[in-house]
């Protein structure tokens, strides 16, 4: 039901991707991934959810298709792309994703070999975004289909805010200048705030930035603008991959060999483990993910049985009256 709400409000909203991580663990313990996403052209080559990329540890390979699905697709057109990426070879091992202006998360397989029984284990956990955190003022609004003015201006005011005071880390700001950009700031925020001043908003912060400041502009150190600015990209960045991960859900599957064990799966059907998830459970906490298998050696159980009979006949054989 959530993930069929989520495809009709992607026709309302401006980009939205469906992400299907597919996990396929092999006997030995080595594993292949294959990524699918679905959604719009221009979103699918976005940074806030990244395929993986081929380097010296793991090769990948992707590709870009449009699905031709007129007849049987609720989603319109432009959101009907998909791009899928897969593993060349096989991984073996854990593998991380660190990425600060993409979605932050980490796989690890673990086999574990006995003399009757090997064990698969599997563990992931996708970083939460922290937004309680970074901006706490915006944590009534995460609802997708919130006022816009409402959780825009305090993030833009937060990475503001924390720009400046990194920047003032790094130079000798005189206290009571510090305070006058401060109250520069504030004042425009409250001006456009009361007047409910979008257009004010809807821009990159440095932008905002000039706009607040420019009353005082020409009191400013000569490269302020310049320097403040490298923090402000970083918070920038960041912001924008979680507003673009508001609109994405996600679904990893994994098949692992043997007999499932303990595990905390939304779902279990036909040996793949199912896990959903989307902005509201990564929003302000960490999704864990966790799986285990048994698969038994079906040759040393079999070996072993055939031991005990032939060590059950010789007991019989020897205990066996003898001829005089």
């Amino acid at each position: 039901m959530k993930k069929a709400f989520l495809v009709i409000a992607c026709m309302l909203l401006t980009a939205c991707v469906e992400n299907l991580i597919h996990i396929s663990v092999f006997p030995s313990g080595e594993y292949s991934i294959k990524y699918n996403s679905i959604g719009d052209k221009t979103d699918l080559n976005n940074s806030d959810f990244l395929h993986p990329q081929s380097s010296d540890l793991i090769q990948w390979s992707s590709t870009m298709s449009f699905l031709n699905e007129k007849n049987n697709s609720i989603r319109p057109d432009s959101l009907n792309w998909e791009k899928e990426t897969i593993s060349k070879e096989l991984i073996n091992g854990s593998i991380s994703f660190t990425n600060n202006g993409s979605l932050i998360y980490k796989i690890d397989i673990e086999k574990n070999e006995y003399f009757f029984w090997e064990q698969y284990s599997f563990k992931s956990t996708i970083n939460s975004l922290d937004i309680d955190e970074k901006y706490p003022s915006i944590v009534q609004f995460l609802d997708i289909n919130a006022d816009s003015l409402s959780w825009i201006v305090p993030a833009k005011e937060y990475i503001i805010k924390n720009s400046l005071k990194e920047y003032e880390k790094t130079v000798d700001l005189n206290t009571i200048f510090s305070e006058k950009i401060n109250n520069q700031i504030d004042t425009y925020f409250d001006y456009a705030k009361e007047r409910k001043l979008l257009e004010k908003f809807n821009k990159d912060s440095s932008l905002i930035l000039k706009d607040a400041l420019e009353p005082i502009a020409n009191t400013l150190p000569t490269k302020f603008f310049k320097e403040i600015t490298v923090f402000i990209d970083t918070y920038e960045e960041d912001f924008t991959k979680n507003t673009a991960l508001m609109n994405d859900y996600f679904q990893f599957n994994i098949e692992l060999p043997g007999l499932i064990q303990k595990n905390n799966a939304r779902s279990l059907s036909d040996g793949i483990l199912t896990w959903s998830l989307d902005f509201d459970d990564i929003a302000t906490d960490e999704f864990k993910m966790y799986a285990n298998s048994i698969r038994m050696n079906k040759f040393r159980i079999q070996l072993l049985f055939v031991l005990l009979i032939g060590g059950f006949l010789g007991i019989l054989w020897n205990q066996k009256p003898k001829k005089k």
